[in-house]
């Protein structure tokens, strides 16, 4: 680690597991700053004052797969985290291909791209070193036979809940093409890795162990989204489907192609490169480029004084409005509904006003057969009329053959009606419904939660109307308005003043670690 220490302007080193007193010993005399983390005190204690510099070298001991898997989910909740850390990984067990190419598929997908894997061999006497690169082709590759096709299970955008089931490693790369679904859905990539074993330590000081990747892409395609700005970024279209980039940001990433040796793929972009400006499909493109469904985005970013990094929104709100992001409503049980009765009043008192002419028919008919009416009798075609609404066997009913039609004619129009009714006969009694979303500034100021947003002039509701005052002053300013939003995935008594467009291109993609979507905004205001 001393031999190989590059330091770009971070200072501390991170020491992660349970590491040998002698490695301590040895790395001590260094004049930096060191943290150390393992995983036999489950509670850490809050860190006040963070010393504010991310990890220049993290240093990782773990035993097993499941060891590793717990020791990465607590590092990089740590503030020392950082992936373009230099990562030494010391696994104590000799692991098969597919495993390792899983590790290394679990550090790209937390985007840590400078690691090196060293496991000992103790049959052989000898360290197996091994380092990875995502950026694996048919022209390039670094050992055949370590060449593994790895996606994550589940989407881009729903978390992933453990490395064993979360990640999918199969040997070679034909399902992770650059047009393949899991390319784009999942984090499709080819991962391929070097091992190399060595003898003697001195010769482990002369291994060149963490590679600049940006030299050298090895003619690697890169997923990019697009858009044509006039005229600062021009797209020529060929009839044989290629495309040509013009102009001064045309000429900006052509030579950068040229220079880093990388290919530029449009296809993410083919039906919107072309189109006027539309701020909506731009957003969701950066949102994507973000969530590394893509991999560049070649339109000029001041178009939206966009910060992509950390996700954080400083470009102005005014853009596509002010909106409300709230927690969507949950499922709640009614026993019986009053508004369903109330609204439909005047359909039950044609109803009874129905039976009530059905009762009278059954009752003239039978007297007119007897001769003279009864009490016992009316009470008794009373039955048969609610029997003849229900569908039932009706009880000794009249003989009469203009009755058979009447019956006929009845049960056939009681059946339509209770064939397309039975929903809404359903819904008068216990049902699980969806809850009242939270729709209007009256309902947000009804529930009384604190409104979080970041500290931008363009956030503020305008100070005409007592309702706008309220708001603004129940106001909570936050450095990064993501952050709200993934609070509200585990604690929705909040609310989030976002830009509209981010906030309906979140409420459609941002989901919860059940898979659901969890968020709302506010429509009628």
């Amino acid at each position: 680690m001393t031999s190989h220490f590059k330091t770009n302007g971070w200072n501390n080193v991170m020491c992660v597991g349970n590491l040998p007193t002698s490695f301590f010993n040895r790395i001590k005399h260094l004049p930096f700053t060191f943290t150390v983390m393992n995983l036999n005190k489950r509670q850490d204690h809050y860190v006040d004052d963070v010393v504010p510099y991310h990890s220049n070298i993290i240093v990782i001991s773990c035993q097993d797969f499941k060891d590793y898997e717990a020791l990465m989910v607590k590092l990089v909740a740590s503030p020392y985290w950082h992936p373009l850390a230099n990562i030494i990984l010391y696994y104590n067990k000799l692991e098969n291909k597919e495993l390792i190419a899983k590790i290394f598929f679990s550090l790209w997908y937390h985007k840590a791209i400078n690691t090196v894997m060293v496991q000992y061999n103790d049959v052989e006497d000898t360290f197996l070193v091994s380092n990875y690169t995502p950026y694996v082709n048919e022209k390039y590759e670094i050992q055949p036979s370590n060449k593994f096709g790895c996606w994550t299970t589940r989407n881009l955008g729903i978390p992933v809940v453990s490395f064993v089931k979360g990640l999918t490693c199969v040997k070679r790369c034909h399902n992770v093409t650059i047009l393949s679904r899991l390319r784009a859905q999942n984090l499709g990539t080819c991962i391929g890795f070097d091992t190399i074993a060595i003898k003697y330590t001195k010769d482990l000081k002369r291994l060149e162990l963490f590679e600049e990747r940006s030299k050298d892409f090895h003619g690697f395609m890169f997923r990019s989204y697009v858009t044509e700005v006039e005229p600062f970024s021009l797209i020529d279209v060929h009839e044989d489907g290629s495309y040509t980039l013009r102009a001064r940001d045309g000429m900006i990433w052509n030579t950068m192609s040229k220079l880093m040796n990388f290919g530029i793929d449009l296809s993410p972009s083919v039906s919107a490169m072309k189109k006027p400006f539309n701020f909506e499909v731009n957003i969701e493109q950066i949102f994507s480029f973000a969530r590394r469904k893509g991999d560049l985005c070649l339109f000029p970013i001041y178009q939206f004084d966009v910060i992509v990094v950390e996700i954080d929104f400083t470009f102005p709100f005014k853009e596509s409005g002010i909106c409300i992001a709230a927690g969507r409503a949950g499922f709640e049980t009614t026993l019986f509904k009053m508004k369903n009765l109330t609204v439909n009043l005047k359909y039950l008192v044609v109803f009874y006003g129905c039976f009530a002419c059905i009762w009278m028919v059954f009752s003239l008919y039978k007297a007119a057969e007897k001769g003279h009416f009864s009490c016992d009798q009316i009470g008794k075609d009373f039955m048969n009329a609610w029997r003849n609404v229900l569908m039932l066997n009706l009880c000794n009913p009249p003989k009469y053959e203009s009755f058979r039609i009447f019956l006929t004619l009845c049960l056939w129009s009681f059946f339509v009606l209770n064939f397309t009714t039975q929903a809404k006969i359903i819904s008068f009694f216990t049902a699980a419904k969806r809850g009242k979303e939270v729709d209007t500034f009256e309902d947000v100021i009804e529930k009384g939660y604190p409104i979080e947003a970041m500290a931008s002039p363009d956030l503020i509701l305008p100070d005409t109307e007592e309702k706008f005052r309220i708001i603004n002053s129940r106001l909570v300013y936050e450095q990064d308005i993501y952050g709200c939003i993934t609070r509200m995935a585990s604690d929705n008594r909040r609310f989030c003043l976002i830009d509209c467009s981010v906030g309906r291109y979140i409420k459609r993609n941002k989901l919860n670690n059940k898979g659901e979507q969890y968020l709302h905004i506010a429509e009628r205001d």
